[in-house]
């Protein structure tokens, strides 16, 4: 059993004691210890209850848990407070022998509801949903974002008129009827069938998925999916490309980013050990190239380091964080507001200008350590590999590596920075794909995740990316550096982590359809049975709640949302939140729900390019050919089920107005007023 599992698994109890004195210990034991069953409002009423404590001296404390055991109960975990504790118990996913995988769903999918149903209430989302929704003149004629919604009685009607005709004439007129194309949603750009802006159209449609709309850091390029044979091309599905985390031992055993993995690619001889040598000596080199050292180092440490330069490098990285921790506090005493909230350090360069100062921007204490501790590790890396003598005995010299706990660590510098290169410019994870209605019933969901890997998506996402001067990395180099955008795997993660997926046997084979180029596959990579750590069961007062307890435990904001100060800046202000309350933020964020993880090469051999040990192609399926696949493969059968078609007629912008209007109770109003 792993260590996550012994300490997070689903089901397991959670038991911490908050730093509260003796009067507010009580107090929340008041609050919180209801006696009998929890009343159904028992969330709605600690959340306003919460709203009237103000965020100083106790009272921020108390609000912070208020507003924490709100949303777990929500979320259907198990909150129990005793005399010197809490008790917390993530619900997880197991199932009873009365329950089915569809059970399953149902409950994860409610407790995701209750974020989302708020969030639908909110009166800045509701004005958005009625000013899409009312028609209104725009490019000449008067539109509403529901002209995108296809009408599934009229869908159904139009495969019924096809259904009786040879299957060759058949699969002709079907094009006929659905014929997918892509569109990118960026800013400015708007439908030419509605006038509404691209970017609305996404999000209307993305308020229709099971969990709340939150943006996200970093890269996010919205696609939407639409039916250019069918009037106004009414949208299919819609898509996001996002950053992809950091870490996934999934993904990264899966790509070979993991010295394990490595380990056996070689060994089995998967992977040259002389190409493998190589690529690791050609990365660190690249690595070294891509760091500012004139005021760290010497030219002759660079070539051939030593033994105490790490050692002084890593000195010199905690002399800047110290120096920076006490920048942030003189900022935090300067800058703190009536309100106490205290606007972000973000140093000297915010964003990319063409007369940007790189070399001064290397300066700022926070570049200074970074540049620091990584330089540390790939000179020490740098002086392992070089004594291996992998140029002349590459496979003796990696067996030593393998086997040494210094050479152990060399590698795993190495291969770290594959990772950090890849997932810069050439992976991507796919953080919605999906169908909405009608075409859900025909099996859209795949036809998205399939588009994804077309040679249209690939050349906007290196239209959007591509060239662009990397802030991050042009402050580590102390020059102006820009990165290609070229994508060659995609990853995403099952919301659900039972049953099936519309990733599962999601396989369209060159050999029966002619127009692909190769085989386009999606499949599972791995799998976390006891969860993983994130923040979608926390809501975003609560988020809010936790940063202001972290900045009065800190007396400085340490987070402060800046390129370069760390991935995901909403996880990093919650885990400081919690922790500052003493309560185990690892044990909070553990969201106990197993997920699956998938994964798809873009062409033949991507997962060995990004460890540059094969070249990348440049041949690519385009969305026409995979369009065509997917119809015959998924869509010619189906449109032939009665139950199918009985499914199409019942969906439509009645159904998806349904989904997003709501009563405060959650129920769904029908039938809804047209728009």
């Amino acid at each position: 059993m792993s260590t996550d599992e012994k300490l997070f698994g689903p089901g397991r109890s959670r038991a911490f004691s908050p730093y509260l004195a003796p009067g507010e210990r009580q107090q929340l034991h008041d609050l919180l210890n209801p006696g009998a069953a929890l009343p159904a409002s028992f969330a709605d009423e600690l959340r306003t209850l919460a709203r009237r404590y103000i965020d100083d001296g106790d009272s921020i404390k108390l609000r912070a848990v208020c507003l924490l055991v709100a949303d777990l109960c929500e979320q259907g975990w198990q909150v129990a407070v005793e005399s010197d504790r809490i008790t917390f118990q993530p619900p997880g996913i197991s199932r009873t022998d009365e329950q089915s995988v569809d059970d399953i769903k149902v409950r994860v999918r409610a407790t995701l509801q209750s974020a989302r149903r708020r969030q639908l209430q909110e009166p800045s989302v509701r004005n958005f949903l009625i000013r899409v929704e009312r028609r209104t003149l725009r490019s000449g004629h008067r539109a509403s974002i529901i002209d995108l919604i296809d009408d599934g009685a009229s869908l159904a009607k139009a495969l019924r008129s096809i259904e009786h005709l040879p299957d060759d004439e058949r699969e002709i007129a079907l094009k006929g009827i659905i014929d997918p194309v892509i569109e990118i949603a960026e800013a400015g750009a708007k439908c030419a069938d509605t006038g509404l802006p691209l970017i609305d159209i996404w999000r209307y449609f993305r308020h229709t998925w099971a969990h709340e709309y939150r943006s996200i850091p970093g890269r996010q390029m919205m696609v939407l999916i639409r039916n250019a044979a069918r009037p106004l091309r009414p949208v299919m599905g819609i898509a996001m490309l996002a950053s992809p985390v950091m870490r996934l031992a999934a993904r990264d055993t899966w790509i070979g980013w993991l010295r394990d993995a490595a380990e056996e690619r070689v060994r089995s001889e998967v992977w040259g050990a002389g190409d493998f040598g190589a690529s690791l000596m050609r990365r660190i080199d690249s690595s070294i190239d891509a760091v500012r050292w004139d005021d760290l180092a010497s030219r002759d440490e660079i070539a051939d380091p030593g033994e105490t330069v790490a050692l002084r490098l890593e000195q010199r990285a905690a002399g800047a964080a110290f120096a920076r921790d006490q920048q942030l506090r003189d900022h935090y005493e300067a800058h703190r507001g009536a309100d106490g909230q205290v606007k972000p350090h973000r140093g000297v360069l915010k964003s990319a200008q063409p007369d940007s100062d790189w070399r001064a921007a290397s300066e700022d204490l926070l570049f200074v350590r970074k540049r620091a501790e990584s330089l540390a590790q790939l000179l020490f890396a740098k002086g392992m590999l070089k004594g291996a003598d992998l140029v002349r005995e590459p496979a003796a010299g990696l067996e030593r590596l393998f086997a040494t706990r210094s050479g152990q660590r060399a590698l795993d510098i190495a291969l770290a920075e594959f990772r950090k290169a890849g997932l810069s410019s050439e992976v991507a994870d796919v953080s919605i794909c999906g169908a909405v209605h009608p075409y859900n019933e025909l099996l859209g969901g795949k036809l998205v995740a399939l588009l994804l890997t077309s040679q249209e998506v690939r050349d906007a996402y290196s239209r959007r990316y591509g060239g662009q001067t990397s802030v991050i990395a042009s402050q580590m180099a102390g020059r102006a550096i820009s990165k290609p955008a070229d994508l060659k795997i995609l990853t995403t993660t099952s919301l659900y982590g039972v049953g099936s997926s519309q990733y599962n046997r999601l396989v369209l084979r060159a050999a029966d359809h002619p127009g692909l180029p190769y085989d386009i596959k999606w499949g599972a990579i791995g799998k976390s049975l006891t969860g993983g750590f994130g923040t979608l069961h926390l809501g975003g007062e609560t988020a809010q709640a936790l940063r202001s307890m972290a900045m009065s435990r800190h007396d400085s904001r340490r987070v402060n949302n800046r390129f370069g100060e760390g991935t995901s800046p909403r996880l990093r202000q919650i885990r400081e939140g919690l922790d500052a309350l003493g309560l185990k933020s690892d044990a909070i964020l553990h969201h106990a729900t197993p997920r699956i993880f998938y994964g798809c090469e873009l062409s033949p051999g991507s997962r060995s390019a990004l460890l540059s040990l094969t070249p990348a192609t440049d041949t690519y399926a385009t969305c026409p050919d995979i369009g065509a696949a997917w119809r015959r493969r998924w869509v010619l059968n189906r449109a032939r089920r009665e139950e199918t078609l009985q499914a199409l007629e019942r969906l439509g912008p009645t159904s998806v107005r349904a989904s997003l209007h709501a009563d405060a109770d959650g129920q769904f109003l029908l039938p809804i007023d047209g728009g």
